[in-house]
């Protein structure tokens, strides 16, 4: 008697990460449930299998059993007399019936088991197939697992990064701050002379026109620009972690009979390193911190081509630029 199939299915519990899409996850949730659902069913119709084949099986010994019944008693009326002759061919007859029916029965028997054995192989083939597509989702689950586990330790550090980054710049927003109001205090007694201060993406603006600095078509500071350039200097040796920047602008007047001054750029530059002399030998700025640019018109404030715009073009910046070598550490990370 075969015996039956037993088919065990294990299929582990899987979880996604928070940051896996909802709809993913239902999906995949709901093919594993369709395969659950058709190993259960496989599973029923293994054993309905299992129990046709013990019937058919129990048939066959039945038939067997009549047999052998039929031929003993062949045997005990062949041993009888003539008249029961008739009897016998007619048993004979009878017992030929019964061989002939169990050869059928035998034989469709036969070929329903191998019917029934072809159907659970190629039943049993389906269910490996679809143990192992169960396991490639598994796997690819839990690399995903992986995979999410790995980009949520990056986000963690990189929110660290991050938060970090933002207490540097607040602190450095705060130091800018700072500082405006040290320079607003110091250069208060200019700002009616052309002389303003701003915070323009992190760096601090200060701003003198040449009429507080020069006279017209001059590289000589006049007195009132030397005060002013004086109490800088005094809030820029305070402050002895920025980097200063001197830009010269004019404004888009042609230079006419200046001598060595050829153009506005002549002019610009000139201008920018008379401030710098200025700073470095009367206001002792470390030379190291300053550099020297030169604009020439082509950065104005007021690009209106009036006389009052004009004015507003020709003047001197001083750029302070904090030092943002551990900001740009973080960025770096």
């Amino acid at each position: 008697m075969r015996k039956g199939f037993v088919i065990v299915v294990a299929v582990l519990p899987f979880f996604l990460s928070a940051c896996v899409s909802l709809g993913t996850f239902d999906e995949m949730k709901a093919q594993r449930d369709a395969l659950q659902v058709s190993l259960d069913s496989l599973k029923n119709v293994v054993v309905e299998m299992d129990t046709r084949i013990n019937q058919l099986n129990a048939d066959k010994n039945s038939l067997q059993s009549q047999l052998d019944a039929k031929n003993k008693r062949l045997a005990e009326l062949e041993l009888s007399t003539d008249t029961l002759s008739e009897r016998s061919h007619a048993l004979q007859n009878e017992l030929e019936m019964l061989k002939q029916n169990y050869d059928n029965s035998k034989s469709k028997n036969s070929a329903e088991i191998k019917r029934l054995l072809a159907n659970l192989e190629a039943l049993q083939k389906d269910v490996s197939l679809r143990e192992q597509k169960l396991k490639e989702y598994e796997n690819a689950l839990a690399l995903r697992d992986s995979s999410l586990a790995a980009v949520q330790k990056d986000l963690v550090g990189r929110e660290q990064r991050v938060n970090d980054l933002e207490r540097r710049l607040a602190a450095r927003d705060s130091t800018l701050n700072a500082l405006k109001a040290k320079l607003n205090d110091a250069l208060l007694g200019f700002t009616n002379s052309g002389l303003s201060i701003n915070i323009v993406n992190g760096r601090v603006y200060v701003s003198l026109s040449n009429q507080l600095l020069f006279s017209t078509g001059k590289t000589d500071i006049d007195k009132r620009g030397k005060e002013a350039l004086r109490e800088l200097a005094r809030v820029l040796n305070s402050q002895t972690d920025l980097t200063i920047l001197v830009e010269g602008h004019t404004d888009n007047q042609a230079v006419i009979n200046l001598g060595a001054i050829k153009d506005n750029w002549d002019l610009s530059v000139l201008r920018a390193t008379e401030v710098i002399r200025y700073l470095v030998n009367e206001g002792k700025v470390d030379p190291q911190r300053i550099t020297a640019s030169g604009r020439s018109q082509y950065f104005p404030v007021d690009p209106t081509d009036t006389q009052a715009g004009r004015a507003k073009n020709r003047r001197t910046e001083i750029i302070l630029i904090p030092k943002l070598s551990e900001l740009f550490e973080i960025l770096g990370k």
